[in-house]
């Protein structure tokens, strides 16, 4: 969030009671199966003892989207999960998923 009382207003409107997560993953070309197993990995690491909160519940879900897609050979720039989440849920959201992936090579092995 930002110092920006409107910004701020936006970024809450846009994830309030609406999870849209399926839309950013089938417009990024994810199956809903493998949209299952990013859904699955966020659950898995969020619910981890070791997870210390490095990203929103919606942050972690576009970079497990975002991880998903890399793993099964989708060519998706973080650019372009930018302008997506900015199309979707009207705030834009980076993919930053090297702020805790070294913590989780397990979890993450068992499902990407």
């Amino acid at each position: 969030m930002s110092g920006d009382p409107s910004y701020n207003k936006r970024v809450i409107e846009a994830h309030a009671g609406n999870d849209r997560s399926l839309e950013l993953a089938l417009a990024v070309g994810l199956s809903p199966d493998e949209f299952a197993g990013a859904s699955l990995l966020m659950r898995e690491i969020s619910n981890h003892p070791a997870w210390y909160a490095y990203r929103s519940p919606h942050g972690l879900m576009v970079d497990c989207i975002y991880l998903m897609a890399k793993s099964v050979g989708i060519k998706i720039s973080a650019m372009k999960m930018i302008e997506l989440t900015k199309t979707i849920f009207g705030v834009s959201t980076q993919p930053m998923p090297h702020k805790w992936k070294h913590q989780f090579p397990s979890i993450l092995e068992e499902y990407i």
